[in-house]
């Protein structure tokens, strides 16, 4: 493991603790998941080439912690979502630490706090009936590709395909949607739970979060999803076997890291 990393690692664990202190403050329930979760499970902590940290809240939380959340937050901690910082492109929130630099390359050229960061992702239902997946699925990721256009990246030919699909059938402005997308995920309350904003196939059953349980994370005790065995399973297949050594690496690329400094050093200059 690079200095940097261990270092990033430490910084973004100090994030998570002050957001879990928030979430105890307001009697929030969060869960760690994708990686984050993987890491605690298999590793007690980070995966040793894992560079961020990601907790999922359900909805009815997710919003109580973006309205009151910031007023307790420490100092230098921001939470940055399209609604508090304009040119940030996602439908999920972040908790960046001013003090320090990470800039993105899919970011660089956005107005934006570019402190490094920890990812809260909303937890939405998904539908039971079959053509009501089919359908918000679909739709979900058109509206994931229209606002994927708001920031750079290389894409496979699928996600360009969808980018192109996606701009002709949704000619609005990105601020619409994005509402719009936000309004995909209001589903009714049913028996499945899923991550809209996510990556991976994150479609289970909402008793897997359940009231959650205890798990060790470097110095930390975090809460992971009930069935937390059947959710790593169904979304990384057999996670107990590592991944190929020429796999085991970062997934953010980034334009700078600077983790002495505040971003502001660097976006000033622009």
């Amino acid at each position: 493991m690079s200095e940097t990393l261990k270092a990033m690692q430490q910084i973004e664990t100090e994030t998570l603790k002050a957001f879990i202190n928030v979430c105890e403050q307001l009697n929030l329930k969060y869960y760690v998941i994708c990686g984050t979760l993987l890491g605690a499970v298999r590793h007690k902590g980070f995966i040793p080439w894992d560079d961020d940290i990601d907790v999922g809240m359900f909805r009815e939380d997710y919003n109580i912690f973006l309205e009151k959340g910031q007023s307790l937050m420490p100092e230098g901690y921001f939470i940055q979502t399209n609604v508090t910082d304009k040119e940030y492109p996602l439908n999920y929130a972040k908790i960046r630490n001013s003090n320090t630099t990470f800039i993105e390359s899919s970011l660089k050229d956005k107005k934006i706090n570019h402190g490094l960061y920890i990812d809260v992702f909303p937890l939405d239902y998904f539908p039971d009936g079959i053509l009501s997946k089919i359908f918000v699925e679909f739709k979900n990721g058109l509206m994931k590709s229209r606002i994927s256009m708001m920031y750079s990246a290389n894409w496979s030919w699928k996600h360009k395909l969808l980018r192109i699909l996606s701009r002709r059938i949704y000619q609005d402005g990105y601020e619409t949607v994005q509402k719009r997308n936000e309004y995909l995920a209001s589903v009714p309350k049913s028996s499945l739970t899923r991550n809209y904003c996510g990556d991976w196939n994150e479609i289970a059953p909402a008793d897997w979060f359940g009231e959650g349980v205890s798990l060790d994370f470097e110095d930390l005790k975090v809460v992971a999803p009930k069935e937390y065995d059947k959710y790593l399973t169904h979304v990384f297949g057999d996670y107990n076997t590592l991944p190929p050594i020429e796999e085991r690496i970062p997934h953010h690329f980034t334009e700078v890291i600077d983790l002495d400094s505040p971003y502001t050093k660097y976006t000033e200059k622009a």
